[in-house]
């Protein structure tokens, strides 16, 4: 049901292939998590091109597995939010120490994944330290182009989130996207909070 209150707006870090692993955050996890949160809107990594084709055989398997079967179901609204369909692990070094480098460091920030195990653990503040270390060192080792390009997409990402707060306020949004974006994305969103207010998923 629509509210006049402000806009609440949570965000859940996914984790990609990880999801397919015998973690307890796997694919039917986070299904669950989103149909018991029942957003009004679910704002995804998903381009808007992908979203009107229908074709999600490029998308991630959070949105192929996960995402899109719950909206299939359900009421939620899905807003897709990906300016261009580049993730992450799309910014490797092309050769050379630095790519061995990266490789080795989403070899650790997949450890402390795995490690983290539950959807609480990964969204909770002690792996949001964790997660941020990683790719800030991971980030470090990308060309300057890759990286403007990184932080580019991030705000366009964020830009098109708060168009759809504009468009239909008061509702319930969520927002899921890979972990390595979270630390990028909240910075980013909390300068507007005079839009919506940014809680736990758990609260929303």
């Amino acid at each position: 049901m629509r509210s006049s209150s402000q806009t609440r707006l949570a965000i859940l870090g996914t984790m990609s292939d990880l999801h397919r692993q015998p973690i307890a955050y796997d694919l039917d996890c986070l299904r669950k998590v989103v149909a018991d949160l029942a957003p009004d809107l679910l704002c995804a990594e998903i381009t808007l091109q992908t979203w009107e084709r229908e074709d999600f055989s490029q998308a991630s398997i959070e949105v192929r597995e996960a995402l899109a079967p719950v909206i299939a179901s359900t009421d939620i609204v899905l807003i897709p939010v990906a300016p261009t369909p580049e993730r992450y692990t799309d910014f490797m070094p092309n050769s050379g120490s630095r790519r061995r480098l990266v490789r080795t460091f989403n070899r650790l920030l997949q450890w402390g994944q795995v490690q983290a195990d539950d959807v609480q653990t990964v969204n909770g503040p002690w792996f949001g330290v964790f997660c941020h270390t990683v790719c800030w060192l991971t980030e470090s080792l990308w060309t300057a182009k890759d990286r403007a390009a990184w932080e580019r997409q991030n705000k366009e990402l964020v830009e098109n989130i708060v168009r759809a707060v504009q468009r239909d306020s008061g509702r319930r949004v969520l927002v899921a996207v890979q972990c390595q974006r979270l630390h990028r994305l909240i910075s980013l969103l909390r300068t507007h909070d005079d839009l919506f207010k940014i809680v736990p998923y758990q609260n929303l």
